[in-house]
């Protein structure tokens, strides 16, 4: 409200109105008294309506929740709901932006319940976290507050934040080159003479791009592997720059910690090497980024390739860990490996994961339990696991089959588990298809 009221009272100074009056004279502005009160009644309205929707429906959501606290050490909570309309089509709604008592899991736990109750949420599909230990406690509280729920799938780890700590941890190994280009651009862009001097380096080395170097916000490496991506094409442009600037590479020596007994140094320009390595390791990258983009899409059906998903992840490890991409520098196979070790931590043991991830799989009518299905586990995680995951993810397919038939059916769980099974091959190009294809 406090916010709502210092935005409006904006329109109530002169300048605005001597705009306005200018832009549109026939137009009026309102008080910020009317415009605040028109808002509200415009979002209770439109909160009605939703609610609306959600109580007479009756629709299965799936939720997605996040918090964080702001400069001011207040704790923020944010809450979207996400359905499927009885035209199939995809419904997303932040429903909530609140504030909370705290991170404790017990605190978000409660305010959950409380909204959920507020919207008439009944049908709670699963609840996306991300791994902050709060949140155990946090779905374990839900888990006896949603009597309607599958408490056994309530919990579902985000895919995309996984990805990213899995990538941040190879990152780390990959510090040096990647701290000097950091250092290198912003080093360009600290003022407008020097990108000038930049944009006519550029031109000199003849680079073609119709973008200019940028920096990256080092918490999300995707924005790190746009950063390196965009900065290769200008290799040549900062050699001419370093010739061009002779407080460049002064500069650049003075940036960055003191190095410590047996680490490369971090400071001074990028070096040819770094180049060499941000090519390599860029081309590795890509496949996550492309791949957080697609898991992270909100306009799709995204569960049912979430396995495969993972597949790719794994398999992108294998490949990297015996050079096959990225040639055979230590530095990329110790990259490969503390990766593979993050990923072991969520996704190595099939037990600790959400069976929805698997029971998607099998009812993507593309794959289903088809031998592109049944090949991906079973090289994922072993012949031995691979079999145990089957066997389980087919009882807990047909025991939720079981409970639709209540519903909806007339057929026993195990007619309409096989009707659900022909096989089809999947047309859609990856990493982990390609072995099958």
């Amino acid at each position: 409200d406090a916010v709502l009221g210092c935005k409006s009272a904006s329109a109530e100074k002169e300048g605005f109105r001597l705009f306005m009056a200018k832009a549109c004279p026939r137009f009026t502005v309102p008080s910020r008294t009317t415009m605040y009160r028109d808002i509200i009644a415009i979002y209770e309205a439109e909160k009605a309506m939703l609610r609306k929707y959600f109580i007479e429906s009756r629709q299965t959501v799936c939720l997605t929740t996040d918090t964080w606290t702001s400069k001011r050490q207040q704790s923020y909570m944010v809450l979207t709901a996400h359905s499927i309309d009885s035209g199939w089509k995809l419904r997303k709604k932040i429903i909530n932006f609140v504030l909370v008592d705290g991170h404790k899991g017990d605190d978000i736990g409660k305010s959950l319940e409380k909204l959920l109750i507020e919207w008439g949420i009944e049908r709670v599909c699963t609840i996306t976290v991300d791994n902050a230990s709060s949140n155990d406690t946090c779905l374990a509280y839900m888990k006896r507050s949603l009597t309607n729920a599958r408490s056994r799938y309530l919990g579902m780890r985000c895919v995309a934040h996984i990805i990213n700590l899995v990538v941040q941890d190879g990152l780390k190994i990959m510090c040096h080159p990647r701290n000097r280009i950091r250092s290198a651009i912003k080093f360009v862009r600290a003022s407008p003479t020097r990108l000038d001097l930049f944009k006519k380096c550029v031109q000199l080395s003849k680079v073609v791009s119709k973008g200019l170097i940028n920096i990256d916000v080092v918490t999300r490496w995707n924005s790190t592997f746009i950063m390196l991506e965009t900065a290769e094409k200008f290799e040549r442009a900062f050699e001419q720059y370093a010739l061009q600037d002779p407080n460049y590479k002064t500069e650049l020596e003075k940036t960055g910690p003191e190095p410590k007994p047996d680490t490369p140094d971090q400071r001074g320009p990028p070096t040819q090497s770094d180049w060499v390595y941000v090519r390599e390791f860029k081309q590795f990258l890509q496949h996550f980024y492309l791949l957080t983009n697609k898991v992270s899409g909100t306009k799709y059906v995204t569960a049912n390739t979430f396995l495969e998903d993972i597949a790719d992840v794994h398999f992108m490890l294998g490949e990297w860990s015996d050079h096959v991409i990225c040639g055979d520098g230590e530095i990329f196979k110790c990259m490969a490996t503390k990766m593979k070790t993050k990923y072991e931590k969520y996704w190595g043991d099939p037990e600790k994961m959400n069976k929805y991830i698997f029971i998607a799989a099998i009812l993507d009518p593309r794959t289903k339990e088809s031998h592109f299905f049944k090949d991906m586990i079973e090289d994922t995680y072993g012949s031995i696991i691979g079999k145990r995951i089957l066997t389980s993810s087919d009882n807990e397919f047909v025991s939720l089959f079981g409970e639709y038939r209540e519903l909806y059916g007339t057929n026993t769980p195990r007619e309409l588990a096989s009707q659900a099974r022909p096989s089809a091959n999947a047309s859609e190009n990856s990493l982990v298809r390609s072995r099958y294809n």
